[in-house]
């Protein structure tokens, strides 16, 4: 009777602790996607392409950027997809606006 209950008791830890590091997993690819395209706005705004490709360089393996430009300034999406013990694909994202510098206005982005 002992037995069985301690094998239950180890699957159910088992599992709980692989559903919290996938959790964990996700926490970490969104932090990295928010950081990533705050920077990349960021710099884009200040007129810094070598600074904003550097800084999805160190975004999330495989990530997508998408930078979307208009006159009030630049918008940046970052999204990857995370793995989850083979469960399925999930997509985290993240995106952040940043306001032109002065001098950087909508005729200085096209």
């Amino acid at each position: 009777m002992v037995t069985v209950e301690l094998a239950v008791g180890v699957v159910t830890a088992t599992l709980l602790a692989a559903a919290l590091a996938g959790v964990v997993l996700l926490g970490v690819v969104q932090a990295a996607c928010q950081r990533t395209s705050s920077e990349m706005a960021r710099q884009l705004a200040r007129g810094d392409g070598t600074a904003s490709h550097a800084a999805e360089l160190q975004g999330p393996q495989g990530a997508r950027s998408e930078v979307d430009r208009d006159a009030q300034g630049v918008e940046v999406r970052v999204s990857a997809v995370v793995q989850v013990f083979g469960i399925a694909p999930l997509t985290v994202s993240a995106h952040n606006w940043a306001a032109w510098e002065p001098g950087m206005g909508d005729e200085q982005h096209r």
